[in-house]
């Protein structure tokens, strides 16, 4: 890659980064401070990645921001929306995105497609954990805590519903087919194998991300959410990695 090629790609990734950014940022899916860390991560994911892994990410902004917003009011008004409108902050950005930089950056230095399936592991993650949740507070019934399995009120850190487990899975195996439709498959890393270690990357991690929110998240003062989602991107990242060389 040369100077040219990385002006032109931080010049493209500012762009779109602005384009769906900033209307984002009007309707309150991420506060000043997320929309400044968002071109961060963009610009960063695309010197690092190419346009098929910038086109992953883009893609977890606006599913996360499109569940997140999904029937809002209703989810405010039974107490359990996500505070400030759903807008997301820099925490957020970085709790969420900054393992999947770092997998790539990986990837750069050693190549052979492993750590590709780690990055799309933890978008995976990071995308299903989002949806997952904000879909399984729609649910009708009250979900079931992890740890136990006993009912508790929506909302509830480490609460899973089969709604939000469904949308998980839905997710996850969204982003492994946008993956193989953007060009993020290769001769080390087959379409069949983005579609498995994706998928189960994205479902375990968000289960992981259920765990640690009823178990450290809840009881633990300084580990907060933001901890809870970067362990569940991690989660999501190792497991993809692990099954890239297993299958």
């Amino acid at each position: 890659m040369d100077g040219i090629d990385l002006l032109v790609r931080i010049a493209v990734a500012f762009i779109i980064c602005s384009i769906i950014g900033l209307p984002a940022f009007r309707i309150r899916v991420v506060s000043l401070s997320g929309l400044l860390s968002g071109y961060i991560m963009g610009v960063g994911i695309i010197i690092l990645g190419g346009w098929g892994a910038f086109a992953i990410i883009l893609l977890f902004f606006i599913l996360s921001g499109l569940a997140t917003k999904f029937h809002y009011d209703k989810k405010k008004a039974k107490g359990i929306a996500e505070a400030k409108g759903g807008a997301r902050g820099y925490k957020n950005v970085f709790g969420n995105g900054l393992f999947a930089l770092i997998v790539l950056f990986l990837e750069l230095i050693y190549g052979g497609g492993a750590f590709i399936a780690a990055y799309l592991g933890a978008v995976a993650a990071a995308t299903a954990d989002t949806a997952g949740g904000e879909f399984g507070r729609l649910s009708k019934a009250d979900p079931w805590l992890i740890t136990t399995f006993r009912r508790v009120p929506a909302g509830t850190d480490g609460g899973i519903s089969l709604l939000g487990k469904g949308a998980e899975v839905a997710i996850s195996l969204l982003i492994a087919i946008v993956a193989i439709a953007v060009g993020l498959s290769a001769a080390d890393l087959p379409a069949w194998k983005i579609i498995i270690t994706t998928t189960i990357g994205g479902v375990v991690g968000a289960t992981v991300d259920s765990y640690l929110g009823a178990t450290l998240e809840s009881n633990v003062r300084w580990f907060s959410n933001n901890f809870t989602n970067f362990f569940c991107t991690v989660a999501g990242a190792v497991l993809a990695f692990l099954l890239f060389y297993l299958i």
